[in-house]
């Protein structure tokens, strides 16, 4: 069956949004609350759109035959979710999804698990999804379906270029945040070294040493305040990322979650 790029966009359009619905179910089972999930801030995940047109368009001729559909799904599906995985983490230098704690990982950017399910779920999404997905598409006037695709084009690419502001304002805080840190630690390291070295009879005596004691918790009084600047303007897109992607990683070994866990330890 030959589709055409009106009905390809269509799916797109419509398997995104279901993906982006299985995202949310699987992580409100996982984590018991509502966390929207996905790259981007609207209700659609592209990279299932594209997977779904991407096993339609290579697989669905053959889709009678169930083992190659299986194994066909697997590996689109699988390839796609690598290449997806590394292009994002060259761009934006984080890894966006890790699967490394999961056995028969490459690299965490796949996994055998996943891998199988994605092959069950396009058979479910071939055999029984899209024949009434077809009807559907088909069932919509033209120009309706025109004007549908033409708002929901317009929404993710308006949805991108927000996303990745906000991504870059991450990273511009998060090197902040990560200086700051640093700079705690030091003075914590010089004011316990000190601490150690002298008796406080000969801190008292020592005006020059006191001196610097002073400077020392003055800077680290003016660090607190600028970390707690930078975590209370956290916009409704960081926060969101922050919730969707909780384990990413940002020009640094650390979780986001972790670093600012390790900032709040240094400030007590």
């Amino acid at each position: 069956m030959i589709f055409s790029a009106y009905q390809l966009i269509f799916f797109f359009f419509i398997y995104s949004f279901l993906g982006w619905c299985t995202e949310v179910i699987y992580a409100g089972v996982n984590s018991g609350k509502f966390v929207n999930r996905g790259f981007l801030n609207g209700p659609y995940c592209p990279i299932y759109g594209f997977g779904v047109v991407t096993v339609v368009l290579c697989i669905y001729p053959v889709k009678d035959n169930l083992p190659v559909l299986f194994f066909g799904s697997v590996m689109l599906t699988t390839a796609l979710e690598f290449i997806t995985g590394f292009i994002l983490e060259k761009i934006f230098n984080e890894k966006w999804w890790d699967y490394s704690d999961e056995h028969f990982n490459i690299k965490g950017y796949i996994c055998l698990k996943f891998s199988l399910m994605w092959g069950l779920a396009c058979i479910i999404v071939v055999r029984i999804i899209h024949p009434l997905i077809i009807k559907f598409v088909d069932f919509v006037p033209r120009l309706i379906g025109i004007i549908i695709i033409s708002i929901f084009s317009a929404g993710i690419l308006s949805d991108i270029i927000i996303t990745v502001l906000a991504i870059m304002k991450i990273k511009k805080n998060i090197r902040l945040i990560q200086s700051i840190s640093d700079e705690m630690r030091n003075i914590s390291d010089f004011t316990g070294e000190k601490i150690y070295d002298k008796v406080n009879t000969i801190m008292e005596k020592n005006e020059e040493y006191k001196e610097k004691i002073s400077e020392k918790r003055q800077r680290l009084e003016e660090l607190k305040e600028k970390y707690k600047n930078i975590t209370e303007s956290k916009g409704i897109i960081n926060k969101r990322i922050e919730n969707a992607f909780p384990k990413l990683k940002i020009n640094t070994r650390k979780t986001f979650r972790e670093l600012i866990e390790e900032i709040k330890s240094n400030k007590e």
